[in-house]
């Protein structure tokens, strides 16, 4: 056996199990399906409504509940405290909000 294919099936055989394991994740890349429904609610807020570039002469008050949900979302074990603030939050400036699942 020359040393091409050699080396080729050694990098496929090392390459398998690390493209096997980014597999388990659903949903692309997050741990179920409320955290990418709350990643997508997330960022319709941050885009929309819960800017953070005001700056000191801005007469923006932050929204400190909208940047606990933010928080909560990045956590498996809080998103499900998150999202009924941030569709609510969303609903309530008239926006659609996005399809879950």
């Amino acid at each position: 056996m020359s040393r091409i294919p050699m080396l080729l099936a050694a990098s496929i055989s090392l390459a398998l199990p690390f493209a096997a394991a980014a597999q388990d994740k659903p949903f692309g890349g997050y741990p179920n399906a409320d955290m990418e429904y709350c990643a997508k609610l997330s960022d319709l807020y941050i885009r929309y409504i819960g800017r953070s570039e005001a700056g000191p002469r801005t007469p923006v008050t932050p929204d400190v509940v909208g940047g606990v949900a933010l928080a909560q979302c990045k956590h498996e074990s809080t998103v499900t405290q998150a999202i009924p603030v941030l569709e609510r939050k969303l609903l309530d400036s008239r926006f659609t909000l996005p399809p879950r699942g």
